[in-house]
């Protein structure tokens, strides 16, 4: 397919998740690759939409709030967008979609204490399209950043 990326996509993929600052003569370097050849193939993968852009990486533990919170929502359909647009005005939140599986959408919040995460949860409650709101603290916190995605 015209999106499929090549192995040499991959590696400039995989270290520009490590630090997208990183400087496209230090990702040639590393590909064993000229730093035109780096730039073309970033400037295509930009324009195939493999890339849209760049973003920083927010390690929960170095902030002053507490919890990391898994937030599943199951929806009364058709009603999946009202109900993420909502979600997604709600304090706190750091990654909002929609999901296939359990849940229709699922979120990932950051919150001070145990009283808003319940606060979070009866806010979502209450939309009248929402059957149900599953919550989870995660204990282990993970860097919330592309890093963790697989691309192949």
């Amino acid at each position: 397919s015209e999106n499929k990326i090549n192995p040499l996509e991959s590696q400039i993929l995989r270290l520009l998740q490590g630090d997208a600052r990183k400087s496209f003569t230090e990702i040639a370097t590393q590909c064993q690759v000229s730093t035109d050849t780096i730039t073309h193939r970033f400037h295509a993968m930009k324009k195939k939409g493999i890339i849209r852009g760049t973003t920083i990486v927010i390690d929960p533990k170095q902030i002053e709030k507490k919890y990391l919170v898994f937030i599943g929502i199951q929806v009364t359909h058709p009603y999946s967008n009202q109900v993420l647009t909502m979600v997604k005005k709600i304090p706190g939140m750091c990654v909002v979609t929609r999901a296939i599986g359990r849940y229709d959408i699922e979120a990932i919040a950051i919150q001070e204490n145990i009283e808003k995460i319940g606060l979070t949860k009866s806010t979502i409650s209450d939309f009248q399209q929402v059957k149900n709101v599953d919550i989870d603290i995660l204990v282990d916190k993970p860097l919330l950043c592309p890093k963790n995605f697989e691309l192949e």
